[in-house]
């Protein structure tokens, strides 16, 4: 009987953490973050960082770019560059130019 609530337990424990919270789900199938073309649409910064996080990533730099009037990220991890588009944020048509 125990070996049986020892194991129940133990598959409780597990499934907690092996599947990402539905908002990461978003973020990954929003885009791949390899480019500013295919980059993960977020509405936050802290979406940006939990996203690091869950993929076991350590942030190093981040830089700001601004193309066709939407902002991006891009964060340097331990690993590789993570592209990120701002959903939330647009500039008005002819505000500024274009800083990459």
């Amino acid at each position: 009987m125990k070996a049986y609530i020892i194991l129940f337990l133990f598959i409780i424990v597990s499934s907690f953490g092996s599947n990402p919270p539905t908002d990461i789900n978003k973020i990954l199938k929003s885009g791949n973050g390899l480019s500013i073309k295919t980059a993960y649409e977020v509405n936050s910064l802290n979406e940006e960082y939990d996203l690091i996080s869950h993929l076991k990533l350590k942030p190093i730099m981040q830089k700001l770019i601004i193309k066709d009037g939407y902002f991006y990220d891009a964060i340097t991890t331990n690993s590789r560059i993570i592209y990120f588009k701002l959903k939330t944020k647009k500039l008005p048509n002819k505000s500024l130019p274009q800083i990459i």
